[in-house]
């Protein structure tokens, strides 16, 4: 064996090598076959100190749920990069002041009310673009988080009524087990 060969790559651990002055595996008379199959070991204990595993569940099929999620993500990006273009835009921040200025807003007032409207707006739709990114790829990939964050984003779309088959679906016993969420 070569000397770089001595550790596993994956973990460190020195592998195995035959003592000194044994003989090769290939001059070693094979083991007989037992007539009797080997006694099957006894089953574990069930009972505290030992880790329960659950027993293996069928993964729900979410069909195109996560790439939803993935529209209203880039929905949202459209939507933030939409009202940036339209403040940076001289002639948009014309029509905007001139709409402040229609509704009473003073003009000392007007541009620090650009600043927080603007602000605010592309600051809901960034948050929106992270739940519904973090939804979609925590759904692919089968994540508490990625479920969370679905339900929540969902909890918002049902206030619009559109959230609701959709939160109902999530909130499912088969997709609550599945993402480990009970």
């Amino acid at each position: 064996m070569e000397p770089s060969h001595r550790f596993c790559p994956s973990c460190g651990t020195a592998r195995w090598t035959p003592p000194e002055g044994a003989p090769e595996p290939s001059t070693t008379p094979a083991r007989p076959v037992p007539a009797t199959p080997p006694a099957s070991s006894p089953a574990p204990p069930s009972g505290a100190g030992l880790s329960a595993r659950r027993p293996a569940r069928a993964v729900p099929d979410l069909g195109l749920l996560p790439w939803l999620y993935a529209a209203g993500a880039v929905f949202f990006l459209v939507w933030a990069t939409q009202a940036l273009a339209y403040l940076l835009a001289p002639t948009g921040r014309l029509q905007l002041t001139t709409e402040l200025a229609r509704q009473g807003v003073g003009r000392d007032n007007q541009a620090m009310f650009l600043l927080v409207y603007g602000a605010a707006l592309i600051g809901v739709a960034l948050v929106a673009v992270g739940l519904h990114a973090a939804a979609f790829y925590g759904l692919r990939r089968r994540r508490w988080w990625g479920w969370l964050a679905a339900v929540v984003v969902a909890g918002f779309w049902s206030l619009l009524i559109v959230g609701i088959p959709v939160l109902l679906r999530l909130v499912s016993r088969n997709v609550r087990e599945a993402f480990e969420a009970d």
